[in-house]
């Protein structure tokens, strides 16, 4: 058996993780087929996939006591990855595709118990007229996007050998390294210290903001109940509407990345007071990858901290104030380093702490500290996914949520097709609510996008 002791960001996905309470902290990207692949030939890519990203067939293991009572654990595998665990397949051609639709519902609400079975599922869903849907459900403890959308090619390449009856070669099964999280940072040992106490610092300063301002509690922030499906509305935006929407936030000053969260802050504004909810101060975690630019970093792993824009609703109401806002924020927040501060001194408290405990600190917070969550991998596109007899023609992702965000926003590429993920507990929100929230959203960036335009 091999095993790689747990990061800061594998420990917190699995606390993140609880059957009993619903929350899975699996994501699902979901492909769109045009054609049947055989089901031996997705067991034999998920051979090969396994020699390449070993921890796909890996366990937890718990270093110092039991699931519940350590604070140190591991991946552990084998050299012959458990395809009966890693795999099944649906023939479905003789159903209706509300059978498809079902199986994809029961699929997200999967749960991955880490510590008896791998972080990694693929479920092959055959479907009428030469159609199928491929599943490929990873725990967030496994990676993080821009790593699964790294992933996902290889998947491919290794299909296209199975279907060929070909052996990939040494560079194609060469092992893709899980680099330690702190690789990603060039900073010195001292350095390191230095932030990890400043980061003391940014939870003092955000306390005090809190007092002085106390957040909003939203609609989706009240219910701690998350035993309901994790479900998603995706919403394709065509090429042509996307560059639009690019070009009006570039000459209002800002940028698509931030037009579009201040969109999705200001549509939960609106779609709040609109049921009765007073919105005076909101904020949102943004993710923000630690890998260095500029300099190869291959890492399949979880890279990543957040910045925390937070808006005063007293002071800026429409998309055209609070995207500045975010941008000046973020700004003063990597100017001083603060996202890295917050991650450096989360890391050395969580890995201080039990797993039960550091689970009590996720699920049974007393208040509302984060409104909302955003995540934006428009720019790392995910590049065509094809080969004989096989195309995919689209994909979509859903992610699960824990306390207190019951709606998440997340944007992927596809080919040059963007698309908008609403993510939603459906115990915490309804569909009909959340469509009402995306029909905010989309109003809100029609307007803007209207007094933007081209000249």
């Amino acid at each position: 058996m091999t095993t790689q002791p747990f990061e800061y960001l594998d420990k917190a996905c699995l606390a993140a993780t609880s059957g009993p309470l619903g929350c899975s902290n699996a994501p699902t990207w979901e492909l769109h087929l045009d054609g049947q692949l055989p089901a031996a030939a997705v067991q034999q890519a998920l051979r090969w996939l396994c020699v390449a990203y070993p921890t796909c067939g890996a366990t937890v293991v718990p270093l110092d006591g039991t699931a519940d009572s350590a604070k140190h654990f591991a991946w552990s595998w084998s050299d012959e990855p458990p395809i009966a665990q890693l795999f099944e397949f649906h023939d479905l051609r003789d159903q209706p595709d509300a059978a498809a639709d079902r199986l994809r519902d029961a699929v997200h609400d999967r749960f991955l118990d880490l510590f008896a079975r791998p972080p990694l599922q693929l479920i092959l869903a055959w479907l009428p007229g030469n159609r199928s849907r491929l599943f490929v459900k990873q725990h967030h403890g496994l990676a993080d996007g821009r790593a699964m959308i790294e992933l996902l090619p290889d998947l491919a390449a290794f299909l296209n050998h199975a279907l060929a009856g070909t052996q990939p070669d040494a560079a194609a099964l060469a092992v893709v390294p899980r680099r330690a999280e702190l690789d990603a940072f060039d900073l010195t040992p001292w350095q390191r210290r230095g932030l990890l106490l400043a980061g003391i610092g940014e939870y003092i300063r955000s306390a005090f903001v809190s007092l002085r301002r106390p957040l909003s509690v939203l609609r989706q922030n009240v219910s701690l109940d998350y035993s309901g499906g994790n479900r998603t509305l995706h919403v394709p935006l065509a090429a042509a509407q996307l560059q639009g929407w690019k070009d009006a936030a570039k000459r209002a000053g800002g940028n698509l990345n931030w037009m579009l969260a201040a969109a999705f802050l200001v549509a939960n504004k609106r779609w709040n007071e609109a049921h009765g909810v007073k919105v005076t101060r909101m904020n949102a975690t943004t993710a923000a990858e630690t890998r260095p630019r500029g300099k190869p970093f291959r890492s399949f792993a979880n890279h990543l901290a957040f910045h925390i824009p937070d808006i005063d609703f007293t002071r800026f109401h429409a998309i055209a104030d609070v995207m500045p806002e975010i941008q000046r924020q973020v700004k003063a927040q990597n100017d001083r380093r603060a996202h890295l501060k917050r991650y450096l001194f989360e890391r050395w408290f969580a890995l201080t702490l039990k797993m039960a405990d550091f689970r009590k600190l996720l699920f049974a917070s007393p208040r509302t500290v984060v409104n909302l969550n955003f995540s934006n991998v428009l720019a790392i596109p995910i590049p065509r996914l094809r080969g004989p007899g096989w195309d995919v023609t689209a994909v979509r992702v859903s992610t699960p949520l824990i306390p207190r965000t019951a709606i998440v926003l997340t944007l992927t590429n596809y080919d040059g097709v963007a698309t908008l993920n609403f993510n939603f507990k459906a115990s915490v929100v309804t569909e009909v609510e959340v469509r009402e929230l995306m029909a905010v959203f989309q109003s809100e960036v029609a307007q803007f996008v209207a007094a933007h335009g081209a000249p």
